[in-house]
């Protein structure tokens, strides 16, 4: 999962690097509100942490598909038709990423 806000003033978007998986985990590491500095154009802003919002990240996505296709070939060499229960990993992978999405944009923080 990828965190990001974007610029008050340009409009880019701002990376946020965490590994926190739900708002309240990205509040304990960074607090209610945070500062982050805009890469394109330099300002410093000060974003609440409902301002952070999050996407699925592809090179995950990416991953599981490759090990979903090579686990297919594999299997399918070796034992036929039950090989093309290797698409299950990407499709797991994927699963697992839109639900972590889902609740991190869901939930929201009260306001002080």
């Amino acid at each position: 999962m990828q965190l990001y806000t974007h610029c008050n003033s340009c409009k880019s978007t701002i990376k946020i690097a965490s590994n926190a998986t739900t708002r309240p985990d990205l509040q304990m590491e960074k607090g209610d509100e945070f500062t982050v500095n805009c890469q394109n154009c330099g300002a410093m802003q000060k974003k609440h942490v409902n301002d952070i919002k999050a996407e699925p990240n592809k090179t995950v996505l990416w991953i599981g598909v490759a090990v979903a296709i090579v686990a297919t070939a594999f299997l399918w060499m070796f034992f036929g038709l039950i090989g093309t229960l290797g698409v299950a990993i990407a499709l797991g992978v994927s699963y697992q990423q839109m639900n972590a999405t889902r609740g991190f944009n869901k939930y929201m923080i009260r306001r002080k």
